[in-house]
């Protein structure tokens, strides 16, 4: 028998909170299936942190010795969640996780992928690499309609289910109910992130100009360190006025923070919490995935400058566990074919 029943692999190690609840909704959906912590092994880009944090073992993502000697002591390689492969600014990722795949064949260790993101991909080499690691896996399980389309035309048969972090939806809404019932000011949530395109610019510039009008608090919100250099400089030089910028790490952070009267906002995490803690909100559709995400729960999208955000997103009751129940039938079948 081999030592772990999972060598777990995403965008983790990085500091970008959307990846690591990405990587805790992962191991939570593995243990809810029966597989003990002690034989997940998680790849990392600071091993010790993710061991510290998700108590499972972890290895160096970026030492093929660690990582080929984790696969070869793993039944399978999961491929946890997120945009993993697309080719935005270079094939990097795509031939990264290409890379792990095909390592996890040659080491014995079956490849499969949930909560996926594919696309956008531009290149040949991006196109070719995705095709030939998703064609590997047992399941392949996409979040939104755009990757399901780019994988049809790929001639890659994928489920469709939700982002992964919609199962930790209990989580979120537990500790929202044990707050006190004392209203938080009026206040507007804002996230940024860079975009490559002078999206994030234009998009300050119009949350500058409605800041006049709204009355209350702009405050910043920042998942990862990217966007707190971007929204840092963005407050310097007086394109976003918010009184304070605030880094949500955790999800308890996330709690605290997204009480917030209304929330405008970039990355697809920070739509996805605010969502969860059904505040209004508009989300800004720098990628499909956040637009895919918006339309599928009737979340406005900023295309025309319009603000204030006015509708919450609507989730059917039942919404979380359907999540979850979606991603362990999918655990299972792999773990327990």
């Amino acid at each position: 028998m081999k030592r772990y029943r999972v060598a777990l692999a995403g965008y983790y190690g990085f500091g970008n909170l959307g990846d690591e609840l990405l990587a805790e909704a992962s191991i939570a959906a593995l243990l809810r299936c029966g597989v003990e912590e002690s034989r997940i092994v998680l790849m990392s880009a600071t091993p010790e942190e993710s061991r510290q944090k998700f108590g499972v073992e972890s290895v160096n993502r970026w030492s093929a010795f660690q990582v080929c000697g984790a696969l070869r002591q793993s039944e399978t390689l999961l491929l946890g969640g997120g945009g993993l492969f697309q080719d935005v600014s270079s094939p990097r990722s795509c031939f990264y996780y290409w890379w792990l795949v095909r390592a996890a064949c040659f080491c014995g260790a079956a490849p499969w992928a949930l909560g996926q993101s594919v696309g956008p991909l531009s290149t040949r080499i991006g196109l070719r690499l995705t095709r030939d690691a998703l064609s590997r896996c047992r399941i392949t399980q996409v979040r939104d309609a755009a990757s399901e389309a780019l994988c049809a035309s790929l001639g890659l048969p994928v489920e469709t289910g939700d982002d992964l972090v919609l199962s930790l939806a209990d989580f979120f809404t537990g500790f929202t109910q044990a707050d006190d019932d004392k209203e938080p000011p009026a206040r507007l949530l804002v996230n940024l992130r860079p975009d490559g395109h002078r999206l994030a610019e234009r998009f300050a510039e119009a949350v500058s100009a409605y800041s006049g009008s709204f009355g209350g608090e702009l405050v910043g919100v920042t998942l990862s360190d990217e966007d707190e250099r971007l929204m840092s400089r963005f407050s310097r030089e007086g394109l976003l006025p918010v009184s304070r910028i605030e880094r949500v790490a955790t999800l308890s952070d996330a709690v605290r923070v997204f009480r917030g009267t209304a929330a405008v906002g970039m990355r697809l995490h920070f739509v996805i919490l605010a969502a969860l803690a059904r505040i209004p909100l508009v989300a800004v559709p720098y990628d499909p995935k956040v637009e895919s995400f918006a339309v599928k729960q009737n979340i406005p999208l900023w295309r025309d400058g319009t603000l204030p955000p006015t509708r919450a997103a609507s989730f059917p009751r039942d919404f979380s566990a359907r999540a979850r129940d979606d991603v362990d039938a999918l655990c299972r079948k792999v773990l327990y074919r």
